[in-house]
């Protein structure tokens, strides 16, 4: 019996050991990985947020962009007649899309393209949400996106003249990247930046750090300061030009 326990004692005491040892290891390691685990978490859940109010941005630039086209619909448009170089530069969609013969207007401009260059030489007066009314001469005011497309496709010029339609009563606000946005009194600029996809940078978004100061110089010559996030556009303007 003496032999057996003095047998089976180091093989406990070995056991013992090893348990307290992996359970030492195991803890040590949880304590190692626990704030990677964490970090890991509050980036999920930052993900989770962004996404949200990523989500909560195109439903209210959705909505925005239903009221604009809404002033489309309404007829009485204001008409100008632009000369665009290929590749335009721009992105066209149909109003409604249950009904292909509402018209076409432009949804993007791009910053880098010749329709934003040519704004900004002030040589086209081009605004996103612009109805497309001709193309070189031929009426397409309530043609399909097809045969809009298939009119500035098959021209044979390199200069595509169109013809444009805005709504009434609108204030063109031209922003540094070359984007214009027909713009209506009381329109928040922090909404049209996004509209333009001109950056902005913003501090305390309450207008208090002046860290998204802009100036504007407005057709009538005089120079401003704004801050977009809390300044809307005034009354009795038909043209903006925003510098940073």
């Amino acid at each position: 019996m003496k032999a057996f326990v003095m047998l089976v004692l180091p093989i406990i005491s070995f056991l013992f050991t090893f348990i307290c040892r992996v359970k030492a290891n195991y803890h040590a390691s949880f304590v190692h990985t626990s704030p990677s685990l964490s970090r890991e978490i509050r980036s999920m859940r930052k993900r989770v947020v962004d996404i949200d109010k990523s989500r909560k941005m195109a439903a209210d630039k959705d909505e925005s962009s239903a009221s604009t086209f809404e002033w489309v619909k309404e007829g009485n448009l204001t008409k100008r007649t632009v000369q665009l170089t290929k590749p335009l530069g721009i992105v066209l969609e149909e109003i409604d899309a249950f009904d292909s013969t509402a018209g076409v207007i432009i949804l993007e401009i791009d910053p880098k393209g010749n329709a934003a260059a040519a704004f900004r030489r002030g040589d086209a007066d081009i605004c996103l949400y612009d109805k497309i009314l001709a193309v070189n001469n031929r009426d397409v005011e309530f043609s399909t996106f097809e045969n809009v497309m298939d009119q500035i496709i098959t021209s044979e010029e390199n200069d595509v003249s169109l013809t444009l339609g805005r709504a009434p009563d609108t204030i063109t606000v031209r922003w540094p990247n070359g984007v214009g946005v027909a713009a209506k009194p009381g329109d928040h600029f922090c909404d049209l930046a996004g509209l333009a996809k001109c950056k902005i940078p913003y501090g305390c978004t309450n207008g208090g750090c002046g860290t998204c100061e802009q100036s504007i110089v407005t057709d009538k010559g005089d120079q401003r300061y704004v801050r977009p996030c809390v300044s809307r556009v005034p009354k009795g303007l038909k043209f903006i030009d925003v510098n940073p």
